[in-house]
């Protein structure tokens, strides 16, 4: 692996620990193609919030955060409400990146990761979109964007930020990985979880992996098929002022 390494004492440090979140952690500090750095506490990315206590809750508020943006699918939010959900002290803002009864993702059918994550690039640009509008308005930040594992979905729209705002590939490879240093707890629910559904544990097990080679395939095809993430961005609908906001907003 090429690239800055991220040392365990970084990711423990990038990483908040908060009871019944496993994979919270914050995007600041990493360094950009210009010699700049991410902004510390600006902009999270974590694994689903549904079970948090009012204690870790108000470890966020704590935070300053302003704005959590939750791309859990409908069943999901069905299943496991967000203890967000109607908060007066932060803007709590559903956007599923995807929803499981899409004729567009019901046909897809993606076999791996690589495919998952292209299914997104090519199906999700008005949600991501959304997700960019939503960070972008005035006082959004500081926010949070989660999903189930944080890895995933959050993984996708993270790397496209980070990507926007001028952090190199590899980072952005190195932020993806991370998430198999902290899911283990999870992903031990999810497979059981998964095994009472009567899923393919074969195929199942190809979606919790954190492999950065995943992560580099997926950037090499963006930009191959989109341009660089600035350029996918547009390509969905933001503007280049918003895109200039971002950088302004995460990079110091």
């Amino acid at each position: 692996m090429t690239g800055i390494q991220t040392t365990q004492t970084e990711a423990d440090t990038r990483r908040l620990p908060l009871d019944l979140a496993y994979n919270l952690r914050d995007i600041g500090g990493y360094a950009t193609q210009d010699g700049r750095r991410t902004k510390w506490r600006v902009l999270f990315r974590s694994d689903s919030l549904h079970r948090l206590t009012p204690e870790a809750q108000q470890q966020l508020f704590d935070l300053g955060l302003r704005t959590i943006i939750d791309l859990r699918y409908r069943q999901e939010l069905a299943g496991a409400p967000s203890v967000f959900t109607g908060s007066p002290r932060v803007h709590y803002c559903p956007i599923a990146l995807y929803e499981l009864d899409d004729p567009a993702i019901i046909a897809y059918r993606p076999r791996n990761l690589d495919e998952v994550y292209r299914m997104i690039l090519a199906h999700a640009q008005p949600q991501i979109r959304r997700v960019i509008d939503r960070l972008t308005e005035p006082g959004a930040l500081p926010a949070l964007v989660h999903c189930t594992a944080g890895k995933d979905r959050t993984g996708m729209v993270i790397a496209l930020i980070l990507g926007a705002v001028g952090v190199p590939d590899e980072t952005i490879v190195e932020d993806y990985a991370l998430s198999g240093a902290y899911l283990g707890p999870l992903l031990v629910e999810l497979r059981a979880q998964a095994a009472r559904d009567g899923l393919d544990m074969n195929w199942y097990n190809r979606l919790l992996d954190s492999d950065p080679a995943i992560m580099r395939r997926t950037l090499a095809h963006l930009r191959e098929h989109y341009g660089d993430a600035a350029a996918y961005l547009r390509a969905t609908g933001v503007s280049d002022r918003q895109i200039e906001w971002l950088r302004a907003a995460l990079v110091e």
